[in-house]
Parts: structure tokens; sequence; C-alpha cells
């Protein structure tokens, strides 16, 4: 069991809809999707949005602007970083770099996207 949290957008086509469905890779956020497993805490993703982690916003599309998430990257990062030295602390620099890569790809997806559409994405989490 995982923690899987997508982005969406106005106009997103079935082509990126598909480049989402990745086989639980914890290296798409270029494609807007991260993913954390359930093996302790911190979880960067719940740090990166945690309004999508509120009860009340469970499994639906929550609105949040790009420049909310990019105010959030840098501690989301800080909890990537603490999470793999506590529970994976023999992956290699090149996985960790890829998937610390991920959620800057994310950020950087949604503040390309709302600069397109005019609109804030939106984020389902699913955990």
């Amino acid at each position: 069991m995982g923690i899987d949290v997508y982005l969406n957008w106005k106009g997103k086509t079935e082509k990126e809809e598909e480049d989402q469905v990745t086989g639980w890779s914890t290296e798409a956020g270029s494609a807007g999707y991260l993913r954390e497993a359930y093996h302790g805490s911190p979880y960067a993703t719940q740090i990166l949005v945690p309004e999508a982690f509120e009860d009340e916003n469970s499994g639906k599309n929550v609105s949040i602007f790009a420049k909310e998430l990019r105010a959030n990257l840098d501690e989301a990062l800080k909890a990537f970083k603490e999470r793999v030295q506590k529970l994976y602390p023999d992956m290699p620099r090149k996985d960790y770099k890829k998937r610390e890569k991920s959620f800057i790809n994310f950020v950087e997806l949604a503040e390309k996207k709302e600069k397109e559409t005019g609109e804030p994405c939106t984020i389902n989490a699913s955990y």
C-alpha cells in the first residue's frame, strides 16, 4: 500500500492521463504523479499538498495554486531526505536524486499548467 498523488489540470489530454499510470513509480513527478510507500513518516507528499490529506478531502480533487506547492517544496524535500536517511539508508545516491527530482518536477509541471490554463491545478490523493 502507498500514497498516490495525481496532478490534474484543465485540458488534460488522454495521453497525459495515461502518462500518470506508471506502475507506482517513485520517479514520475514530471507526469504529475507522486508515490510514497507506507513504511514510516515523515511523508513528503503530505507536506507538499496537506490540503489533499484533510479528512473531508479524501479522494477528491482539491484545488491548489502552484505558488502554494512551491512554498511547501523545501519542507517536503527536507522530509523526503529525513525519510530516506531513516528508512532507506542504503539507497544509492542516483536513486535518491531521481526521487528528489520527482517532487521538483511535479511542482514545475503545476506551475507550467497553471500558467498555460490560467487556473490552478487540482490534486487527488489516494491513501
